[in-house]
């Protein structure tokens, strides 16, 4: 499988865009050259991240497809009370709702869908040693906000171990669907 030229990424927030920067630039090199972020809301002003998310992925899988440059689109919405599961199936249902109807993701594209159970902190909690129930909330607790470079050291854990293929411990389910997501564009970095 040939490497990927360029890599989207469409989030809900800033430090959910951290923290897939910082996971490929530690783990695979891929600098600020190959990676580009859809423009998520900011604060109040922009709405809801998850609806942001939600009503931009047709376009982006549509963009997907037409690019000839070997792209990987990574796709984060946070699942909050909702499954994981609910969520996948949330962003198929948007792509068949869109005008004009889009192709849900299909088997073999390099489309990744990160959802991580309530919050991205669930997973930043985890890997800071915390021993995580997925029905809890860990957002007070690892508030990033306005100082989202203070993950790098919890997020560089996670990508040292995916790259050796290092198995961690315990994960949160959420976080091992997310690597199995992974696992499928692995030999595209």
């Amino acid at each position: 499988m040939s490497k990927a030229s360029q890599i989207i990424v469409l989030c809900e927030d800033r430090l959910q865009e951290v923290v897939v920067r910082c996971f490929l630039k530690r783990g695979w090199k891929k600098g600020p050259r190959y990676v580009r972020v859809v423009p998520y809301p900011h604060g109040g002003s922009g709405g809801s991240g998850e609806k942001h998310v939600r009503d931009s992925y047709p376009n982006q899988l549509r963009a997907y497809r037409s690019r000839l440059a070997k792209t990987i689109l990574i796709v984060v919405i946070d699942a909050d009370a909702g499954s994981v599961q609910a969520h996948h199936q949330e962003l198929d249902d948007a792509c068949r709702g869109a005008q004009p109807v889009v192709a849900p993701r299909q088997d073999g594209e390099a489309i990744v869908h990160v959802i991580p159970k309530w919050h991205l902190e669930t997973w930043l909690a985890y890997l800071d040693g915390v021993n995580v129930s997925e029905g809890e909330r860990y957002k007070p607790m690892y508030a990033f906000k306005r100082r989202e470079s203070d993950c790098h050291s919890l997020v560089d854990k996670l990508a040292t171990a995916c790259k050796n293929g290092e198995e961690l411990s315990g994960l949160p389910n959420s976080l091992l669907l997310a690597c199995n997501e992974f696992d499928r564009i692995r030999n595209m970095l």
